[in-house]
């Protein structure tokens, strides 16, 4: 098939790290290596970063920003304008990564040049991508704006049913999955990875991810000193967040300095996962979670609550499932995945294939360029 010319419209784009941002970067690079042009707008929002770099063969286009809150709405939205406009007479197809100022903008001159206009929902809830432009004086308008794109993309069914729920018809809602960067294994075994992260050698329990009410810790810190008494094992917590000074006050508190780690946050985790035997995820409310795919595509045994995107597996899913307002299980489901290293291991691999299957980044993308063509057959050139 004839290669395509796209346009990727993001407010932030790496070395910014989220993961909307990682996701945007690794379906810009796969576009790019299956043959298609692609090309980036973003916001500057360093000064350290040039106006306009290079990925590979994909461009890089970074607009100025200001970081005065009552100014960066305006300016964010004229900036995905004057971008969709630069942009729009080389690409065939805007998609518009999240729903944000830029975004909008980038939308308005879609609709200006006559493109064809992809929105990807990056999270959903109280806090997601439709309360947030909601949430505030035009945000209401804005949203219905918004709704005037031509496709949605949903990473879940919930980010799916949340757009349909404010307006959107069915049919305008496709639902692919999220792209992770395929883990390799080979190289150094877990041991070793420890040793080089200065971590002892001991059967190691991980979380990524932000340190913040509604995660889970509460119920973690309730089983964990009993937890770690029983077993040799180490807890190790990488991120930031609010909750960080509550944490570090209960390891002092129970005497867990030797067993319970803070790494802080790392822009690069894939050497904590080689490092770790268990994955635990006890968050109350994800919109996809994208920490869980990681932790699975690295061969991880996983404990999780059902949220994000594990409501839409099948029950048969490799990874324990926890209900987090029962801490007896919480705390036996641990036990168990520390004591049957067997067991951990079988899981593991089994996950590892799963997501591999699931989440494959070419697959993954296949499905976006379905959508792309779709689109382009309804404007005609």
């Amino acid at each position: 098939m004839k290669p395509l010319s796209l346009g990727l419209f993001i407010q932030h784009f790496p070395p910014y790290l989220g993961g909307a941002e990682i996701q945007a970067k690794l379906l810009a690079e796969e576009l790019a290596r299956q043959g298609h042009q692609v090309e980036v707008a973003t916001t500057r929002f360093s000064r350290n970063l040039p106006p306009k770099s290079a990925l590979g063969d994909i461009n890089i286009w970074r607009l100025p920003t200001v970081s005065h809150s009552w100014l960066k709405l305006p300016m964010n939205l004229l900036m995905g304008f004057v971008a969709g406009l630069r942009l729009g007479r080389r690409v065939e197809v805007f998609h518009a990564h999240c729903l944000s100022p830029f975004s909008l903008g980038a939308m308005l001159a879609a609709k200006l040049l006559g493109r064809p206009v992809l929105v990807k929902i990056c999270s959903v809830g109280e806090k997601g991508d439709i309360a947030r432009i909601r949430g505030f004086g035009p945000g209401s308008f804005l949203w219905r704006v918004f709704r005037h794109c031509d496709l949605f993309v949903a990473g879940t069914t919930a980010a799916a049913q949340e757009v349909i729920d404010n307006g959107v018809e069915a049919e305008r809602v496709a639902l692919i999955p999220s792209l992770f960067a395929q883990y390799q294994p080979g190289g150094m075994n877990r041991s070793e990875t420890r040793q080089l992260l200065g971590l002892p050698d001991r059967t190691t329990l991980l979380y990524v991810g932000r340190l913040s009410e509604g995660k889970g810790f509460s119920e973690l810190m309730a089983v964990w000193p009993d937890l770690s008494r029983r077993h040799d094992i180490q807890l190790l917590l990488v991120g930031e967040g609010p909750q960080r000074s509550e944490i570090e006050a209960w390891r002092t508190r129970n005497s867990l300095e030797d067993n319970v780690m803070l790494a802080g946050y790392q822009s690069d985790p894939d050497p904590w996962y080689r490092a770790s035997d268990i994955f635990v995820f006890l968050s109350h409310s994800e919109s996809f979670g994208n920490a869980i795919v990681e932790a699975m595509g690295h061969g991880l045994a996983v404990a999780s609550t059902r949220v994000g995107v594990v409501q839409d597996w099948p029950q048969h899913a490799p990874l324990s499932i926890i209900d987090v307002s029962r801490p007896e299980e919480l705390s036996m489901t641990l036990a168990m995945l520390v004591e049957d290293k067997t067991a951990r291991l079988r899981q593991g691999a089994d996950a590892l294939e799963f997501i591999h299957g699931k989440y494959n980044c070419a697959a993954v993308t296949g499905e976006y360029l379905h959508q792309y063509r779709r689109l382009l057959n309804r404007y005609p050139s």
